[in-house]
């Protein structure tokens, strides 16, 4: 399990972007895995990067960076929660600012020129500049009406409203199914909840 139900990425078949893998991220606690917190050593994560199409972010990391990846987990958790777009920006201009991360442009081994935030990071010092800038850019364009956290109680996973019409309430189709049959069980029975 790389950490990403099929639903949570654009293009299953592509590497992760920045804004997936911050999703990655957050979803590191899960409330409905056991145990609920995967960042308890790096060995879920060092997985989920290479599932991810990203091992590279994974092989400097240590046991010491796990408190910092903790860290931004709950930062970045903060802007899918935000309710406007303020409030998100509060959360992500300090951590651009901390991590310094400054967007340049490199020629990649394709010999494509590429925009790359965090370039020359590695470790825990690159997620921290490319997760929120990632996160930034994708406020910057959608909003955070776009960004959600899961509605199906007692799951907590957050998640990017891809759907035309934003209206998006659950972080996976299995939250969805849970939520739906539990409705249906309502209606049949009202007694039971």
């Amino acid at each position: 399990m790389t950490g990403f139900p099929a639903d949570w990425l654009a293009d299953p078949a592509a590497p992760a972007t920045d804004v997936e893998l911050a999703l990655l991220l957050v979803n590191s606690h899960d409330l409905l895995e056991d145990p609920a917190d995967r960042l308890h050593d790096l060995r879920w994560l060092t997985h989920a990067l290479a599932g991810a199409g990203h091992p590279h972010l994974a092989d400097p990391l240590t046991a010491r960076d796990l408190p910092r990846l903790r860290r931004l987990r709950d930062a970045l958790r903060q802007v899918f929660e935000a309710t406007d777009d303020e409030e998100a920006a509060a959360v992500l201009n300090p951590l651009l600012q901390k991590a310094r991360a400054v967007p340049l442009l490199v020629r990649g081994p394709d010999g494509a020129t590429s925009l790359v935030v965090g370039a020359g990071l590695s470790g825990a010092a690159a997620l921290e500049a490319r997760l929120p800038s990632a996160l930034a850019g994708f406020v910057a364009e959608h909003g955070v009406r776009r960004l959600g956290v899961c509605g199906s109680d007692p799951c907590r996973c957050v998640y990017v409203d891809r759907t035309r019409a934003a209206t998006r309430k659950y972080c996976c189709s299995y939250c969805n199914d849970r939520r739906a049959a539990r409705a249906y069980r309502r209606r049949r029975s009202p007694g039971l909840a």
